[in-house]
Order: structure tokens, then sequence, then C-alpha cells
């Protein structure tokens, strides 16, 4: 379905039985909401689930490539408010990496929306200057070589030892994946993130039952951070992926689904 949010048009995928309860997928930088594949088909037998692509990235429009986290998270509403069955109706959302720090400013602005949290490989602190620097890098070599060339490197950045080594379909998969996007909606993606606010004020006030994931081998997002962010927020529970990197729902999918289905539990989220 398309769902139309301040002059582009949002692709989303919906899928699940229609009285089921709501899981949203938010999906990781430079990639499109095709990554969930594997846990689509993991949990729609139980749960409606909501995917959409990001503004500027997979099937969505690409509008002025001008984007901030907060026009994501307005992105996001606009998904909630066609997608839920009454106004307001919260729901449960997993964010991986740039989707965490859209869901975490969401929750910041929002938190009645929500239900349930799952924040994997992602962090609530603001780019420090020298991450900012290494985002400029990042815009400058979109500019000048391509989405191609930059999917290659981010694979090469991303992904654990172990996935490098022992996984080149996943390799591929992300590389693919990349391509397919439009260099103005990467860049756009970039200048959000490096202009996105420090959320970490309001970890200590999410009420919601919380699932912090990530992958044992992240060096851009490490387990320490994700340990740190997990225990400020009450209640969290930390789950570690053997063998995983940046991104273990690609790199890991059955563990990192095993996870999900355990958190996902109807006693544990009282659904």
């Amino acid at each position: 379905m398309k769902v139309a949010a301040a002059g582009v048009d949002l692709h989303v995928e919906v899928t699940g039985p229609a009285a089921a309860p709501i899981l949203v997928l938010l999906h990781a930088f430079p990639l499109t909401g095709a990554m969930w594949s594997s846990q689509v088909e993991a949990l729609a037998a139980n749960w409606r689930i909501v995917v959409p692509d990001f503004r500027g990235f997979g099937q969505s429009g690409v509008g002025d490539g001008q984007y901030t986290i907060d026009f994501f998270v307005d992105d996001l509403f606009a998904v909630l408010d066609a997608t839920t069955r009454r106004a307001g109706e919260p729901v449960v959302a997993c964010g991986l990496s740039m989707g965490g720090y859209v869901l975490l400013r969401a929750v910041e602005r929002e938190p009645a929306r929500f239900r349930g949290l799952i924040l994997s490989d992602t962090r609530s602190g603001a780019d420090e200057n020298e991450a900012k620097l290494k985002r400029v890098g990042a815009i400058r070599a979109l500019k000048e070589k391509g989405a191609a060339a930059y999917g290659q490197g981010f694979a090469e950045g991303a992904l654990g030892k172990t996935t490098q080594q022992s996984r080149p379909d996943v390799v591929k998969r992300i590389q693919t994946m990349v391509q397919k996007n439009q260099v103005a909606g990467m860049v756009g993606g970039q200048l959000a993130m490096a202009a996105r606010t420090d959320t970490g004020a309001a970890l200590s006030k999410i009420s919601t039952p919380t699932l912090v994931v990530v992958g044992a081998e992240d060096t851009l997002t490490p387990p320490e951070a994700s340990r740190e962010m997990a225990g400020r927020i009450p209640g969290a529970r930390l789950e570690v992926i053997p063998g995983a990197g940046h991104l273990p729902a690609l790199e890991a999918t059955e563990v990192f689904n095993r996870v999900l289905k355990d958190f996902l539990e109807p006693a544990l989220l009282a659904l």
C-alpha cells in the first residue's frame, strides 16, 4: 500500500491476520523494508506486520532529499494512522540501526503509541564530531562513486567477520539492496542521522516492555553501548547474538527470530 506523507508516497507492506496485534519493523540505513523478509515469514501467522520503506529508500518517494529523524518520525506516525484499526492504537515496534534512532525519537515524542519496543544495534546518543565527519565522507563517497561502490564498502564495514567469511549470500543481498536506492535518498539519510538529537534522557521514562538486541561482532554499535542503553531502560532485556555484526536480522536470522518470538509472547506483552 501507499501512504501519503508530507509530499511523498511511502511504500508500506502489510502482512498477517487483520485482527492480530500489530508489529512495525523499521529498517536500517541504507537498506529497505525488504531486509525484514525472514522476520515477516517467521512472525506473520500471529502478528499483523507493518513494514514501511523510509522516504528516500526502497519504493518510497524521495522528495527533496532534505531529511531529519523527526521527518522520519512524522512519516512513521502517518503509517501508524493508516494501518492501525483505531485512533491511537498502540503497537509493538522494532527498529534496527537508523530504524532504532527513529523509534527512540518517536517514543520520546508520543510514548502512548507503543506497547512494546525492540531496539536492535542502535543507540540513544547523538553523533560526536568525529562521527559527523565520517558521515560527511560517506556523503562525498555516495555523490562521487555512486550506490554500487557505497554498498560494497557498507557491507564490509557493517557485517561481522563471521558473516563476511562464511555468508557470501548475505553480503551480496545487502549490496544489491543498497544499489536499488537512489543516491539522493541515502544522502538525506546521512544528513538526518548526523543531525539527530540525543534521546538518552527519555530512556528512564520508557514504561513498555523493551528488548535490546545487538550482534556480538557489531563494531558500529558495540555490545557495550547496547548494554549501557539497556541498563537505563527500566526492566529492559538484553540479547547478544553470537556470530553477527551490525545486522543480526540478516546475519543470524534463526537466532534473531527466536529472540523476537520469545519477547513477543502474548503473556509478556499482556496482549
